[in-house]
């Protein structure tokens, strides 16, 4: 699994297209999550809308999507952003939090568990919350 979120971090550090435009470069990475609201229990079949909050760090990041791997009833979510590739970015403060939420429906009546992406630590080591939402029927 760990092989997986490597290989895609890799890829979307590494991807870059043109605006139509032609004139601003993007590329795409991946944010950590800073919180998320996951109910205490799922119902069968039900579909929910999570809000989460993400850091900007730059001025030139912006939201894309959410970022899921799954695998069986295990879900690693983070924040995909597009960086408009620009030297006059400004750094954002840590109180710059932006909102968003994603869809997610209950498919498998086992206990979902959500590895929620923190960041990468100080020996690069990636660090994950992990939170368990039993479903009901």
């Amino acid at each position: 699994m760990k092989k997986y979120i490597v290989i895609l971090l890799t890829a979307l550090f590494v991807c870059s297209c043109n605006l139509d435009d032609g004139t601003n470069e993007t590329s795409n990475v991946v944010l950590p999550i800073e919180s998320i609201q996951l109910p205490s229990e799922f119902v069968l079949n039900e579909e929910y809308d999570i809000p989460f909050t993400f850091v900007r760090p730059t001025d030139c990041h912006s939201y894309e999507n959410i970022f899921v791997i799954a695998e069986n009833e295990t879900r690693t979510i983070a924040v995909k952003s597009v960086v408009y590739i620009n030297p006059n970015c400004v750094a954002l403060t840590e109180n710059n939090i932006a909102e968003q939420s994603f869809k997610f429906k209950v498919l498998y009546d086992q206990t979902y568990v959500f590895r929620i992406w923190k960041g990468i630590d100080e020996s690069g080591g990636e660090i994950y919350e992990e939170v368990a939402v039993p479903v009901i029927n």
